[in-house]
C-alpha cells in the first residue's frame, strides 16, 4: 500500500512538473547592429518589458529568454550601450523558425567614413582613443604627432559614442595615413585608438 501511495505521488509531482513547463514558453533571437549588420560592440540586454526578467545575449549576439506565461507576442526592451534603446515586439510563432528571429537595433552615426573624407580633405583629420572617466592631456609628443602627420588625438572619456561610428571613421583615417605614410606613422601612434585592431586584421590577407 505505501509503495503504491509513493509511485502515485511521484507520477503527481511529475505530472505538475511537466504541466508547468508547458506553461512556459522560450524566444530567441539574435541581436545585429544596423551600422555593421554584425553583433553590436559591447553587452546586449535583453529584458521582458516591465519586469526584472532578462538576459544578456551570447558573444555572437544570440540570446533565449524564458517567460512564465505563453502569449502571442512578447514586448522586449532590449539595451545596448550607446545604441537608443529598443522596444521590440517578438512574435510567438517565430518561434518555429529553425535559426533565430533576427533583430536589427538602429544606431545613427554623425561620425562615420564621410565625415572622415571629408575631414581628411580639409586637413582637419582626427584619431578618437577610447580612455577612462578622465582624458589624458595631449603630450609633447602628441604635439609632435599632430604636426608631423596632421593628425589630433580626441579622447572620448565618458562620451556617449557608438563604438562601430567612431571605428568606421578611424578605418577610413589609419587607412590614409598608411597610404601616405607607409607604417611609419604607427610607430609614433598613441595606444587605444578605436578599431585599429579591426583595421589591422582586414588587412592581414592582403600581407600575406
Amino acid at each position: 500500500m505505501k509503495i503504491k501511495l509513493v509511485i502515485i505521488l511521484i507520477f503527481l509531482a511529475f505530472i505538475k512538473t511537466e504541466f508547468s513547463h508547458s506553461q512556459n514558453d522560450t524566444i530567441q533571437g539574435r541581436i545585429f547592429s544596423s551600422i555593421t549588420m554584425k553583433k553590436p560592440k559591447g553587452d546586449i540586454y535583453i529584458l521582458e518589458k516591465g519586469t526584472s526578467n532578462g538576459i544578456i545575449a551570447d558573444s555572437l549576439g544570440v540570446f533565449s529568454l524564458i517567460f512564465k506565461a505563453k502569449k502571442e507576442s512578447y514586448s522586449l526592451d532590449i539595451l545596448v550601450e550607446n545604441y537608443p534603446k529598443k522596444i521590440y515586439e517578438y512574435k510567438n510563432y517565430w518561434n518555429k523558425r529553425k535559426k533565430p528571429k533576427s533583430i536589427v537595433i538602429e544606431g545613427k552615426c554623425e561620425i562615420n567614413k564621410e565625415k572622415a573624407l571629408k575631414d581628411w580633405k580639409n586637413e582637419t583629420p582626427k584619431l578618437y582613443l577610447s580612455s577612462g572617466v578622465s582624458p589624458v592631456t595631449n603630450s609633447r609628443k602628441d604635439k609632435k604627432f599632430k604636426k608631423k602627420y596632421k593628425v589630433k588625438y580626441i579622447e572620448l572619456g565618458c562620451e556617449g559614442k557608438i563604438h562601430e561610428c567612431i571605428s568606421e571613421y578611424n578605418f577610413r583615417i589609419i587607412k590614409n595615413l598608411d597610404i601616405k605614410y607607409q607604417k611609419k606613422w604607427r610607430k609614433k601612434k598613441r595606444e587605444g585608438i578605436v578599431g585599429i585592431e579591426d583595421y589591422l586584421n582586414t588587412i592581414k590577407p592582403c600581407l600575406n
